[in-house]
C-alpha cells in the first residue's frame, strides 16, 4: 500500500508540473519552442568544422624562373625605337608625377635606363637617375603601360641623397605603387614569384644578384646567404626571400610577403652577416664509437 501510494504522488506531482509549465508558456510574451531531443544527449546541434587543406609549395599557384637573367638594363641607345617612342609620349606624365613627388626632374642632368623584368611583361620599365655630384643624387623609377592604355606610375626612390618619407623598399607608398601596376599587367598569368620579387627591388633602387645553388656545399665554404625560397603559409599567404649580394660592403637579405590573392602586404631587407662559415665534418662509424667508448670510461672514472 505504502508502495503504491507514493508511486501515485510522483504521477500527480509530475503531471501537475507538465501543465504549469504548459500554462506559463503559453501565457509568455514571447514564443517558446521546445528544443529537439539529440541522440548524443547534447542540447544544442553541433557541426564537425571542415578539415583545413594544407597547401604545399607545389600546390601553390606558382611557375619557376625560365631564366637565369630575371632582370636586364638597357641604356637608351638599346632600346627599340617603338619602345623611345612610347617614352616620349609619357615624358609629360613622367614630369608631372615627378613634381607631385618634390623631385626636380627639370634640373640636374638626368639619364634613365630601361628595366626588362618577366614579372611585368606588360609594361615599360625606366631607372631614371639625376647626378649634380658626390651627395645630391636624385633616383625614381617610372612603369609605362604598353599600348598607351593605362596610368603612367613611379616610384620615388630618393630625392638629392635622401629618401623622401622612408627608405624606398619598406615604404607603404611604393607597394601600394607596386601592387596598382602588378594589377594592370594581363589576367591569368601565372606567377613567377622570384622574378616578381626581384622586380621590386629593382624598382626600389637595387641591383640585386642572387647566389645560385652550391655545388658541393660539404666541401666548400658556406657563407651566410641562400638560395631564394617561398613560404607558403595554410591559408595561402607566402613569402619569398632572397639575399642580395651585389651591394659591396654587405649582403641585404629581402623578404616580401604577399596574402593569399598575391598581392604584396610588407617588405623588409636587412644586412646578413659577410663572414663565411665551415660545416662541422661528420665522423665515421669507427671515430663514433671510439667516442663513445672514451665518454663511457671517462664518466666511470668520475664515478
Amino acid at each position: 500500500m505504502t508502495i503504491a501510494f507514493v508511486v501515485a504522488a510522483a504521477t500527480l506531482l509530475s503531471a501537475a508540473s507538465a501543465a504549469q509549465t504548459r500554462r506559463d508558456s503559453s501565457n509568455a510574451p514571447y514564443q517558446v519552442k521546445p528544443v529537439p531531443a539529440d541522440s548524443s544527449g547534447a542540447s544544442f546541434k553541433t557541426k564537425l568544422l571542415p578539415r583545413v587543406e594544407t597547401i604545399a609549395p607545389s600546390a601553390f599557384n606558382t611557375s619557376p624562373s625560365t631564366s637565369a637573367h630575371l632582370l636586364e638594363y638597357r641604356s637608351e641607345n638599346q632600346m627599340t625605337a617603338q619602345d623611345r617612342d612610347l617614352v616620349a609620349s609619357a615624358e609629360p606624365a613622367i614630369r608631372e608625377d615627378a613634381a607631385l613627388a618634390g623631385i626636380e626632374f627639370e634640373k640636374g642632368k638626368w639619364s634613365y635606363q630601361q628595366l626588362v623584368c618577366q614579372a611585368l611583361p606588360g609594361h615599360i620599365l625606366l631607372l631614371f637617375k639625376g647626378d649634380n655630384g658626390a651627395g645630391d643624387v636624385s633616383q625614381f623609377s617610372a612603369a609605362i603601360p604598353l599600348g598607351g592604355k593605362g596610368h603612367v606610375r613611379i616610384i620615388p626612390i630618393q630625392r638629392r641623397g635622401f629618401s623622401l618619407f622612408s627608405p624606398a623598399p619598406v615604404n607603404p607608398l611604393t607597394i601600394a605603387a607596386f601592387n596598382r601596376i602588378r594589377s594592370s599587367e594581363p589576367a591569368n598569368q601565372d606567377a613567377d614569384w622570384l622574378a616578381t620579387a626581384l622586380c621590386y627591388a629593382a624598382l626600389t633602387g637595387a641591383r640585386p644578384e642572387i647566389s645560385p645553388l652550391p655545388v658541393n656545399p660539404t666541401d666548400a665554404d658556406l657563407s651566410l646567404t641562400f638560395p631564394p625560397t617561398i613560404e607558403v603559409g595554410s591559408f595561402g599567404e607566402s613569402t619569398v626571400r632572397f639575399v642580395d649580394g651585389a651591394t659591396g660592403h654587405q649582403p641585404m637579405e629581402w623578404a616580401l610577403a604577399f596574402n593569399a590573392k598575391g598581392q604584396l602586404l610588407k617588405v623588409t631587407n636587412s644586412a646578413v652577416p659577410a663572414y663565411a662559415v665551415k660545416p662541422i665534418p661528420q665522423l665515421s662509424a669507427q671515430q663514433t664509437s671510439l667516442a663513445v667508448t672514451r665518454s663511457d670510461a671517462s664518466a666511470q672514472g668520475s664515478r
